[in-house]
């Protein structure tokens, strides 16, 4: 089922089956905010106190939205010849974490077939005054959120209304909880290999191995220990990351489109962990001297549609 909410005076929405109880906020960025295992009693993400925490740090809980993704060296890009300058957002001069922060998306259907419920959320960026001075792009997304079982499904699919190519670079930052007991969680994070980072968390444009502190990654690594804000090349391998512990694994999954994931602890691993699929690596449009379908840049031509997916299992062991 699914039900519109007040939460402390800001409309949210709950989606609920025997297994899950997932919470959405369009009007703060469409933020799944929440996700309540009912089975095991716990919350799954970071989820904030209440609207305000949120709005005061849209991407420090629950799932938020990130477009463009990370950051983009000096807040500017060139793509197809056309200068791109964003916000300033951090101390460093760069741009991080994309325009979609805590914008309201306008709700256009909610409901339930057979075992899935479902609500669906439309942006479009042409109305946004602070996204087109930024990034003048008549963009419609569409974003579904699809609950069936333990399994939560996170479809967007963009439109490009304009007449000229837009860059496209999409992520999730998404918040796990590790209860303060990252010894007992374990991560396996199939990828071939790192990005080398400068003193800013920009990468160089090198990929370099997993190296003994990542290689054990592949196969399975408790976190304990761990300090990443790490940039994983996915390459060939699977677009799937589980996080695990005693009775539950959580298989966090992306479509193709899908190049890269990053890592983030908050320092050692402890209370959180980030898995963030992202379509193009940080500061993409920058970067030289690494193809596209490394890259992961890519443009969404006029008229064109793209569809994305990212998936979340919960699995009872």
């Amino acid at each position: 089922m699914i039900n519109r909410i007040d939460w402390e005076g800001t409309p949210a929405y709950e989606m609920e089956n025997d297994q899950l109880i997932v919470r959405i906020c369009p009007a703060l960025g469409s933020n799944v905010y929440s996700i309540w295992d009912k089975r095991l009693g716990r919350e799954i993400l970071r989820a904030p106190s209440g609207p305000q925490e949120l709005a005061d740090a849209p991407v420090q809980y629950g799932t938020p939205i990130l477009m463009p993704p990370n950051r983009i060296r000096g807040a500017r890009f060139t793509f197809e010849g056309r200068e791109y300058q964003f916000d300033v957002t951090n101390s460093h001069g760069h741009h991080v974490h994309g325009m979609l922060r805590n914008q309201a998306w306008t709700v256009t259907a909610t409901g339930h077939r057979e075992d899935t419920t479902y609500i669906t959320c439309v942006l479009r960026l042409a109305e946004d005054e602070n996204v087109q001075r930024q990034y003048p792009h008549a963009l419609e997304l569409e974003l579904t959120c699809e609950l069936k079982g333990g399994v939560l499904r996170h479809f967007l699919r963009a439109v490009n209304r304009g007449d000229v190519t837009a860059p496209f670079g999409y992520g999730l930052h998404t918040w796990f909880r590790l209860d303060g007991e990252p010894e007992n969680w374990k991560l396996q994070l199939p990828s071939s290999g790192i990005w080398r980072l400068d003193g800013t968390k920009v990468p160089t444009g090198e990929i370099i191995p997993l190296g003994e502190v990542y290689t054990p990654l592949l196969r399975g690594d408790t976190l304990d220990g761990y300090d990443m804000d790490t940039v994983f090349q996915i390459g060939d391998y699977p677009r799937l990351a589980v996080l695990c512990r005693k009775g539950v694994e959580l298989r966090y999954s992306a479509s193709d489109a899908f190049k890269q994931w990053v890592v983030f602890t908050k320092g050692e691993a402890c209370d959180f962990i980030c898995l963030e699929p992202y379509t193009w690596v940080t500061n993409a449009p920058n970067i030289t001297g690494q193809p596209a379908e490394v890259t992961g840049l890519r443009g969404i031509a006029p008229g064109e549609e793209l569809t994305l997916e990212v998936r979340l299992e919960v699995v009872h062991t």
